[in-house]
């Protein structure tokens, strides 16, 4: 198979669209760039929001890598089945997430739980729920360098720290930085960037450690700031879409090493007027939040995305063509993680071929607690 078409499918006409298909040799060769970039697995701690699958946790597990971060409880779940050796729930629970965080830490001695805290009602409630289980609950200083989102400011995070001393049953892990808002496209702007915003990590650590503290491990970054935070010997990496790639970060990391190894595909369903197109392939099969175009549908590439619908994606094309409804397209998404999560499953397709499904394991939020 030409490498310009690697994701044809041998028998298309078995696929039913719209739907989701991964590559597992492409997969194989993102995690050996992982690894690559790290320069081993001790630095490495992947997310598994991206592809909440198993089996894409066991390649990386057959590489060595035995720390993964996760965003729900059900992903949390999903890593306990691989039997993993760490698992971080990178986000910060609320009561009854807590509670539910701790059941599972009971039940599985043999796997290190941590989880993030970013304020001191969080860390008391943490505390309080621990000592009533007669548990240790293992939290990390979720910092906010400049993204907004979520974590403490590290001007601010040095008083939260001190509360940690007070409480036997919290034990301090270390810090979590992600620095989602570092996106400029020229790699050296990047790498810029992300040394100015972590210069107020690098003096909060300073503050702890000259007062007699110890902060022993730092957890930095995601996919676009993966190669800047490499450059930092001490702080251990933690990319998730470096998996299965997507559009919206090829622009952003135009020569990063990874592939894509996930399409969606889809069928040509009418032709209402001239140049007009109309696919299967609706905000219920790709991600939504982002502006017109959400796919580039590979052999229309210059094509104009009118809109989009539940079901339907409206795109006006005027080169010349031979198109019939029908037709099965490949597309790749701008935003792969939450396009992964509106499938139950993954076809694998292994030289051209269909392989084994792959359920999207860890998509479900509604778990019996």
């Amino acid at each position: 198979m030409k490498a310009s078409s690697w994701y044809k499918v041998n028998e298309e006409n078995t696929l039913l669209t719209p739907g989701l298909l991964v590559y597992p040799e492409r997969i194989k060769k993102n995690i050996a760039s992982m690894l690559s970039i790290a320069g081993g697995v001790e630095r490495l701690w992947p997310h598994i929001k991206t592809h909440k699958m198993r089996e894409v946790v066991k390649l990386q597990m057959n590489q060595g890598i035995s720390r993964f971060k996760c965003a729900t409880l059900s992903e949390v779940e999903l890593l306990i089945s691989c039997d993993v050796s760490h698992i971080l729930l990178a986000h910060q629970p609320t009561e009854i997430k807590a509670k539910y965080f701790l059941s599972l830490q009971a039940k599985h001695p043999k796997i290190q739980f941590s989880t993030l805290v970013d304020n001191l009602d969080s860390l008391q409630l943490f505390s309080d729920l621990a000592a009533k289980e007669n548990q240790e609950f293992s939290i990390w200083i979720d910092i906010n360098n400049g993204m907004n989102r979520t974590g403490i400011l590290p001007e601010l995070a040095y008083n939260l720290y001190e509360n940690f001393s007070g409480m036997n049953t919290i034990k301090f892990q270390g810090l979590h930085v992600y620095d989602g808002h570092i996106r400029p496209l020229n790699l050296e702007e990047r790498i810029k960037q992300c040394n100015i915003d972590f210069k107020a990590v690098e003096d909060l650590i300073q503050k702890i450690e000259s007062s007699g503290g110890k902060v022993s491990q730092i957890i930095a970054g995601g996919s676009p700031s993966f190669f800047p935070h490499a450059l930092r010997s001490r702080v251990i990496l933690s990319p998730g879409t470096t998996l299965l790639w997507d559009l919206g970060y090829k622009c952003i990391w135009e020569e990063s090493p990874f592939l894509n190894a996930a399409v969606v595909i889809t069928r040509l369903i009418s032709i209402p007027n001239k140049n007009i197109f109309c696919f299967d392939l609706g905000h219920k099969a790709i991600a939504s939040e982002m502006p017109l175009p959400r796919v580039e549908i590979l052999g229309m590439e210059r094509a104009i995305h009118r809109g989009q619908s539940e079901e339907h994606l409206i795109i006006e094309y005027s080169a010349e063509n031979n198109f019939k409804v029908g037709d099965l397209f490949y597309a790749i998404p701008y935003h792969i993680c939450p396009t992964v999560a509106k499938y139950n499953k993954a076809e694998t397709i292994i030289d051209g071929n269909k392989g084994v499904a792959w359920p999207i394991d860890g998509r479900d939020y509604h778990l019996e607690i």
